[in-house]
């Protein structure tokens, strides 16, 4: 591995987190990284090197530093930002350097969720919006503007430093599914079932009153009993898939079988033959935290397992820190929530796998976020767009993390593969971008 030096004046938790995040993460471990503040010994180093200061050095890539990697404390401000879209920079800067921007500052911004914390305006779910975010505002969400950055960073340090080994961009691709329901019509009642099947007859649902009757008096699979296809398609395409399964009460906004329910043991190993299970924390975990460390010890029980590292909040429910903090605490230590509901992209303007800091504490927690680009519900219930369109702006973002390396996760529900007409052409959809990933994956 190559020696990277990297002078830095002050090394607080939040420039060694930044730069260790930038070159362990965005650019894979590409370098052995060595940061230092004492000026003579950064001047002795001879060979790759980065001035992150206030001047630059001979035979060194010169980063402008404002400063903002030293504060210790949150504050409620907005850095100023110049152009849009993927030529979009952060905290810019009116000197001679080799970058005109505070990039390692622009990084931990974004992957630090900085605007996030004592956001305004939420949603109806107490959610951040994304329309509130710098990246919808600046038209960049729809870029992993991070590796942008890094990629620009990379190239400077090839140029100026020739006998560096240009390191190999790597693709990957990891299917996730959130189980709001489990089944569609068991695990419900036998009363509930039969009220149901005399109103679809009512409001004339053909193919609901088809299925309900062929379930309720033929044994006939459920409609959202299709774990086995997923399977298949899964093996086919050589794709990963983790689930994320609720085990909760039913409420307002948590309709999955409950855990007691005799027919939970039996979807819990179907999903178990698709990929890994993570917990999807029920709706009211948010406002009732002590749900949380419950629902966990439940789901772990009944998958007989001893630990649950992988967590996925339901609707996406999260405030930062403590969200995340207390994910850490109870005892999961990857956390699959970064992403919107109600919009596709790069939250974090980053498509990989990276720590969590905690801007409270102002420290990094031994937590990692794996950031989704991609949930289909917002193309079928907010921006309204068919499969067809759906797929074109699933490949433009596929394509653009596989130009600039990085892990792109895509969030299907179980609902979207409902035997019923109108869902036929989403399962579709999910097969065609297992199809395109593996296609990309194999490009490497």
């Amino acid at each position: 591995m190559q020696d990277l030096y990297i002078f830095v004046p002050k090394k607080s938790p939040r420039s060694v987190y930044s730069f260790k995040l930038i070159f362990s993460c965005l650019l894979a471990d590409s370098f052995s990284l060595h940061l230092v503040s004492n000026w003579k010994v950064f001047l002795a180093f001879k060979g790759p090197k980065i001035s992150y200061g206030k001047a630059g050095a001979d035979s060194a890539l010169f980063i402008p530093n404002c400063g903002f990697l030293d504060e210790t404390s949150f504050r409620d401000f907005v850095p100023e930002i110049k152009g849009q879209g993927e030529n979009t920079i952060l905290f810019p800067i009116d000197q001679q350097a080799d970058l005109n921007y505070d990039l390692p500052a622009a990084v931990f911004y974004l992957a630090s969720r900085y605007e996030e914390y004592n956001h305004h305006a939420p949603d109806k779910h107490g959610r951040f919006r994304s329309a509130n975010s710098l990246a919808s505002q600046y038209q960049f969400l729809d870029w992993p503007i991070a590796h942008i950055w890094a990629d620009q960073l990379l190239q400077l340090l090839l140029q100026t430093f020739p006998s560096l080994k240009k390191p190999k961009k790597k693709f990957d691709f990891l299917s996730t599914m959130d189980i709001d329901n489990g089944f569609k019509y068991r695990g419900k009642p036998l009363w509930r079932n039969l009220i149901g099947l005399c109103l679809d007859c009512i409001k004339l649902r053909g193919d609901a009153v088809r299925h309900r009757f062929r379930l309720l008096f033929l044994n006939k699979p459920d409609p959202y009993d299709n774990y086995r296809w997923i399977r298949r398609q899964a093996k086919r395409n050589k794709v990963s898939v983790r689930l994320f399964v609720l085990h909760s009460k039913k409420g307002k906004f948590d309709h999955a079988v409950e855990p007691q329910h005799p027919a939970y043991t039996e979807l819990l190993q179907k999903v178990k033959k698709v990929g890994r299970v993570g917990l999807h924390p029920s709706y009211l975990c948010l406002d009732e935290p002590g749900r949380l460390i419950s629902e966990k010890t439940g789901l772990q029980s009944k998958l007989k397992r001893q630990r649950m590292l992988h967590v996925r909040r339901h609707f996406l429910r999260f405030n930062l820190p403590h969200s995340f903090r207390q994910a850490y605490e109870v005892g999961f230590r990857h956390e699959h929530s970064m992403g919107y509901s109600d919009a596709i992209g790069f939250r974090a303007g980053i498509s990989v796998a990276y720590p969590f800091f905690d801007l409270e504490r102002n420290r990094q927690l031994p937590l990692t976020i794996h950031p989704f680009a991609v949930m289909e519900t917002v193309f079928r219930f907010y921006s309204h767009d068919s499969p067809e369109l759906a797929l074109s702006k699933i490949e433009l973002l596929m394509r653009r993390v596989h130009k600039y390396g990085g892990r792109f996760i895509s969030v299907w529900h179980d609902r979207s593969f409902c035997q019923e007409s109108p869902n036929r052409s989403w399962a579709e959809l999910y097969r065609s971008h297992l199809e395109l990933a593996q296609e990309l994956k194999s490009g490497n």
